[in-house]
């Protein structure tokens, strides 16, 4: 069985695509208590103690708050063996090829960081190997890999990538900015001022780039 877990119903075109067998449920992964499990979908199935053999999660980055709490959760809900694969972004933003981290020198983008910090979101999840330990998780593979905000020709295997998210992520953005920087109260001309000071940093450089890393940890 394939269990999908969002915190809004998840489209019916987007299911018909998923395997016959999923499951799909709306919740939110906090505000399960593996202590006090209720009679939802959640208690009996998804998060029962050592049914899962396999949870995987991608770009939680802006919606976890408690990282200890999601990774004790899912290592109270795996079956001994079982693999979670975590995929998330950073935020922050880097210089093509390397680990120079631009984005400690735009003035426009560093607003957008409080909002989260602020709701207890992280941001750079080179820590995640050690939040799932803590939780008693073994971590067996950690890999990063550049996701491309804008194309460069000096990396020729992540044009294509930087080519769709121009094309397609970016319009997603500005809403994006706006709800993180709605956190430190801002709004009316100073919220469009730190969006598009925000979106101008951001696709300063040829082949800026994301760190998108990939986790992988096991319930001994």
């Amino acid at each position: 069985m394939v269990y999908g877990l969002d915190i809004t119903p998840v489209p019916e075109a987007v299911q018909k695509m998923a395997p016959a067998n999923a499951v799909w449920a709306v919740g939110i992964v906090l505000n399960f208590d593996y202590n006090k499990p209720g009679n939802d979908v959640m208690s009996r199935e998804i998060f029962s103690p050592d049914l899962p053999d396999y949870i995987s999660d991608k770009m939680l980055f802006l919606g976890i708050n408690d990282w200890s709490r999601y990774s004790s959760a899912s290592n109270h809900s795996l079956r001994s063996g079982g693999l979670i694969e975590h995929q998330d972004l950073d935020w922050n933003f880097y210089h093509v090829g390397t680990s120079e981290c631009l984005s400690d020198y735009w003035n426009g983008i560093e607003p957008s960081y409080l909002g989260p910090r602020v709701s207890g979101c992280r941001l750079v999840h080179a820590d995640a190997p050690s939040t799932m330990t803590d939780a008693g998780l073994e971590v067996i593979s950690v890999r990063t890999f550049e996701f491309s905000y804008v194309p460069s020709s000096h990396t020729s295997n992540t044009q294509a990538v930087g080519r769709y998210i121009q094309a397609q992520l970016v319009l997603q953005c500005p809403e994006l900015l706006r709800k993180m920087l709605r956190v430190l109260g801002s709004t009316g001309e100073e919220l469009q001022r730190l969006t598009n000071e925000s979106l101008n940093d951001m696709a300063s450089d040829e082949g800026v780039h994301q760190k998108y890393t990939a986790t992988v940890a096991r319930k001994s």
